[in-house]
């Protein structure tokens, strides 16, 4: 049994897909089983693949989307931990080393999550230097709801009886997919998050999912409509906990809607989350985003009128 499954969905990265491997093939911890899943791509991205042999194992399925190719990936995944890495995203070689060491050190934790550097060309890895260990230890995911943790998919790694216990990835094709994995892991024994070294690297380009306000505003109510409905765990006596990363989670993308001239939706999520913001005293929140709204709004009349008097004028002076 390897001591870490790696899992990589892919879907169409044929010009990404090497840098990945190779930051996942070069690490200093090698205990691992490589896992890519093909999610129907239909350039020659599993050309690419069939150059590794059998350094990695290769599935294949039709279109559905990560979260049904990680759960494929977790099907035929033999490791003790899971971790997980996107197609256009790299490890740095000290990233799997880093995740044993902590295991080890705190008894086989449920959950590790750790941070990410965003960089833009892969070189600029090669610049990047190991700091010290630093991480924080709880007994619980719900129990660092204090701390304000970004985890990204690809900084996770999880013991594989703990995941499959909570059932994997939720299958819908929305943003927050982790989020919601991360809640539902909520009460598993043993949370540690790696505050340095980073053990990923985030790949900004145009073409990533996240850059899809569409999916992100389907998956924030997803997570909204779990809560609502019960689906986490912890229930009454964890809920203070659940809404605190919850929040922190959503309020980003109702100002995030406002900003892109979308009042309706920054204010449906702001509605339907109304209550919980009150029961945690978030008064910037409570009294700051219709305040966004109502100038937006204004803003919008404004620029109308102008248009409409400037296209009035014009087409007089035409006439």
């Amino acid at each position: 049994m390897p001591f870490f499954s790696t899992i990589i969905p892919v879907f169409n990265r044929v010009n990404l897909i090497e840098f990945t491997l190779n930051s996942v093939l070069n690490q200093e911890f090698d205990d691992q089983e490589i896992i890519v899943v093909d999610d129907g791509s239909t350039d020659n991205t599993l050309e690419v693949l069939a150059g590794y042999g059998d350094q990695i194992k290769v599935l294949k399925q039709e279109n559905k989307g990560p979260g049904a190719a990680r759960n494929l990936g977790i099907h035929h995944a033999y490791g003790k931990y899971i971790t997980f890495l996107d197609s256009d995203d790299l490890w740095f070689p000290w990233t799997l080393s880093t995740y044993a060491q902590v295991i080890l050190q705190h008894r086989l934790p449920a959950f590790i999550a750790g941070t990410e550097c965003h960089l833009s060309d892969e070189d600029e890895m090669y610049s990047v230097c190991p700091l010290p260990l630093q991480a924080s230890y709880f007994p619980d995911y719900y129990a660092s709801s204090q701390q304000s943790l970004w985890i990204g998919t690809c900084a996770a790694a999880i013991r594989s009886d703990v995941l499959r216990e909570v059932a994997g990835f939720t299958e819908k094709r929305i943003n927050s997919e982790d989020s919601d994995l991360w809640l539902k892991l909520g009460v598993a024994k043993g949370f540690i998050y790696i505050h340095s070294p980073s053990v990923f690297i985030y790949r900004r380009h145009k073409n990533s999912a996240t850059a899809d306000r569409d999916k992100t505003y389907r998956g924030s109510y997803y997570l909204i409509n779990q809560e609502k409905n019960a689906r986490y765990p912890g229930a009454k006596k964890r809920k203070r906990e659940r809404i605190k990363i919850l929040t922190r989670h959503l309020r980003p993308v109702s100002l995030e809607s406002l900003r892109q001239g979308d009042i309706k939706k920054g204010m449906e999520l702001y509605r339907d989350t109304l209550m919980w913001h009150i029961q945690l005293m978030r008064i910037r929140y409570l009294l700051g985003l219709p305040l966004i709204a109502v100038l937006l709004w204004f803003r919008y009349m404004l620029e109308r009128s102008l248009n409409y008097k400037l296209e009035s004028g014009i087409s007089e002076k035409n006439q």
